[in-house]
């Protein structure tokens, strides 16, 4: 048994393992949805064990919370999953409905969970029925918008940001014609391009899921790459994006300087995603409020970072008109 911290406790949305008090009576069960009333009905216990995770695991080596436990956290299903206790803002303006958001939004957390928890096989089938259902449903919708503000998932950087790269990433390689093979590994590269940042945190890291910290960014790259070479067994294509998403096109990027065709065309759709996505984030140097402001950051730096294939093709994705306050869209 060891003891289970509220701090803990607070960076889980999925609880991943039994919960006991100091009678050894079970409190909350692995899989559940940790609201804010179960955090605040768990701060009355003097201590909190849990029976699993009590030997710290060496570097990289994966976390067993066991089968039952493991069954729990894996048993969900885009169809099934239930969205009710999960709170999230959403995008009015965005071209789906909110619930739609509600639901991709709360399918890849969980499926971020397994990442965490280093259930790489379990976290690999997920994305892959996300991609699915992003190329089958939610695609078909967001083909007919004309607005950047009307295709972005808002809220939760660490949940949103993977996605709408994926979802920019994979607009760009079907405006530009690609088959429907490779949009759906533009996809799934968008989603895994800050992977690294997940290991990281296996690691020991302090740094949060999926945040920015300058001194990590490189290692990043690295370790993404590694991981979905060797844990995931993806392509080549996808895993050459997150090492080289944040290579420049001029050669001022890292981890390696590549500079124009030496950068993979995968990596030059979700360098332009991504950028464009901070953008709207507010995490550039490059402070927008607007999807149009955004565009006209980006035409600025031009092709100093970006391949002009790959930016003029995003640029004209959407209308350049759209002025639609990103803090406005909020619901």
């Amino acid at each position: 048994m060891r003891i289970v911290t509220s701090k803990e406790l607070s960076t889980y949305k999925i609880l991943p393992f039994d919960l006991y008090n100091e009678l050894n009576q079970k409190i909350l069960g692995a899989g559940e949805v940790l609201t804010p009333g179960k955090l605040i009905m768990l701060k009355n216990y003097p201590k909190i064990f849990t029976e699993e995770f009590s030997v710290e695991p060496a570097k990289g080596e994966k976390i067993s919370p066991g089968k039952a436990t493991l069954k729990k956290l894996a048993g969900y299903s885009y169809d099934t999953l239930d969205i009710s206790d999960f709170e999230t803002v959403t995008n009015k303006e965005n071209i789906l409905k909110s619930d739609v958001q509600v639901k991709i939004k709360y399918y890849f957390k969980r499926t971020l969970d397994l990442f965490t928890l280093g259930y790489y096989e379990e976290g690999i089938l997920k994305l892959n029925s996300l991609v699915s259902i992003l190329i089958s449903d939610v695609f078909k919708q967001l083909l007919k918008s004309k607005k950047g503000s009307q295709v972005r998932f808002l809220g939760e950087y660490e949940i949103c940001h993977p996605l709408n790269v994926a979802i920019i990433s994979g607009l760009i390689a079907k405006k530009l014609e690609y088959p429907n093979t490779i949009v759906e590994q533009v996809i799934m590269a968008g989603l895994l391009h800050d992977i690294g940042k997940v290991l990281i945190r296996l690691n020991g890291g302090n740094s949060p899921l999926l945040t920015v910290n300058e001194e990590e960014v490189m290692e990043h790259t690295r370790l993404g790459y590694d991981l979905i070479k060797n844990k995931l067994h993806l392509s080549e294509e996808i895993a050459t994006a997150a090492l080289e998403h944040h290579e420049n096109n001029d050669g001022s990027g890292y981890p390696q300087g590549f500079s124009n065709d030496a950068i993979s065309e995968f990596a030059q759709m979700v360098n332009v995603a991504n950028y464009y996505d901070n953008l709207a984030y507010n995490r550039t140097a490059n402070p927008v409020s607007s999807n149009r402001e955004a565009l006209r950051a980006m035409l600025e730096i031009g092709t100093k970072r970006f391949s002009a294939r790959m930016l003029y093709t995003f640029i004209h994705m959407f209308n350049y008109d759209d002025s639609k306050d990103f803090s406005d869209m909020i619901l």
